[in-house]
């Protein structure tokens, strides 16, 4: 049996093989989670602070009524969480992860970082993304409606389609051909 402690405080916690469990009211601070499957575990009510998961499969977990404080995601698989399930505070940093079919519904995440990875069919409605960053990820298919995208850095990232007149792209970073997608919204053509 894993986490029958209230609290983990500065751990190391390796190859843990949890799936569909419960944890619930558990407190992680500092701790770092490498190798470790969560598939379908629910923690509800949980608070994961300044935590990271490296080569972790994180998909399908729960996290009602969890907070998400300065959280980092490093080469792991996360599909499929209702991240907007969380409760304040939610800061989260994704690198080399798939994180698609998630949803951040209506989630404040300024600041957020999602590099180079897979972000496919993940929900960003009415999102705030001021100045995240989502340089070299995949975003197909991913929502964008009534997104807060102010001074959003979306170098070099690919396949998304974002309508400058359902969402805030002032001051938005964005690189070719990719911008060539806010002209389609416009009924422009590119010749």
């Amino acid at each position: 049996m894993y986490f029958t402690e209230l609290e983990y405080d500065e751990q190391i916690i390796e190859n843990v093989e949890l799936k569909e469990s419960l944890v619930s009211g558990v407190v992680f601070e500092y701790c770092t989670f490498k190798s470790c499957s969560f598939h379908k575990t629910k923690f509800a009510f949980c608070t994961f602070s300044e935590c990271t998961f490296k080569e972790c499969d994180l998909s399908l977990i729960g996290v009602k009524g969890s907070i998400l404080n300065d959280v980092t995601i490093i080469n792991s698989k996360a599909i499929g969480i209702d991240f907007s399930a969380t409760i304040s505070p939610f800061e989260l940093n994704i690198q080399d992860s798939n994180i698609s079919m998630s949803s951040f519904y209506t989630l404040d995440m300024r600041h957020i970082k999602v590099l180079n990875s897979q972000a496919i069919d993940v929900d960003f409605t009415r999102a705030n993304l001021e100045k995240s960053n989502f340089s070299n990820t995949d975003l197909s298919g991913a929502r964008f409606s009534d997104t807060k995208l102010k001074n959003a850095d979306f170098s070099k990232a690919q396949n998304y389609f974002i309508d400058p007149k359902h969402n805030d792209v002032r001051a938005m970073k964005v690189s070719l051909p990719e911008a060539g997608s806010f002209l389609l919204h416009l009924g422009l053509k590119l010749v």
